[in-house]
């Protein structure tokens, strides 16, 4: 008589190794929390890259000025680039949103923690895809510690409309 032997887990097996996953979970997760905020700059400013990349090439291949800047009573803010920002088709009034432009999209806020700054009001791209009048600078995202400490990145925009991302130290106490 042949037996037959079954394969496979018993419940036992399987409930000690959920428990030592849960354990191993339970470790890494303050670990990756650390790993996701050190990324938040750069994901937020590459973010901000597609942005302004997608300016520039709508303002050459529509032939119109296209801007990018956060909104305040319709019209662009300096200092409320932490806010959520507008992309849109910039027919009128320079800077201001109004009845003839048009919107292309408008991101989510930053993170409530975190801090950015641009020395302008605006980004406008002309129909050459270069930028409207000053509108070059630098991008600074900063990200505080829970120590107190600060760090971020920066993103820098060319009059030509390029944009490179590098570490930045102007986010220092």
């Amino acid at each position: 008589m042949n037996k037959t032997k079954e394969s496979g887990f018993s419940l036992f097996e399987l409930l000690v190794v959920l428990a030592i996953c849960a354990i191993v979970a339970s470790l890494a997760i303050p670990s990756m929390s650390e790993v996701l905020s050190q990324n938040r700059p750069q994901h937020a400013l590459m973010y901000l890259d597609r942005l302004i990349s997608y300016a520039r090439l709508k303002a050459i291949y529509s032939g119109e000025r296209v801007t990018l800047c956060p909104l305040v009573s319709n019209c662009c803010a300096k200092n409320y680039w932490h806010t959520e920002l507008t992309l849109f088709i910039d027919r009128g009034q320079l800077n201001c949103l109004n009845d003839q432009d048009t919107i292309l999209t408008i991101s989510s806020r930053i993170n409530s923690a975190d801090d950015i700054t641009y020395q302008r009001a605006a980004v406008t791209f002309k129909h050459t895809g270069s930028t409207w009048g000053l509108a070059n600078g630098t991008f600074v995202y900063c990200v505080t510690k829970q120590d107190g400490s600060k760090y971020g990145k920066a993103l820098s925009l060319s009059t030509a409309g390029r944009t490179r991302l590098q570490d930045t130290s102007r986010c220092k106490l």
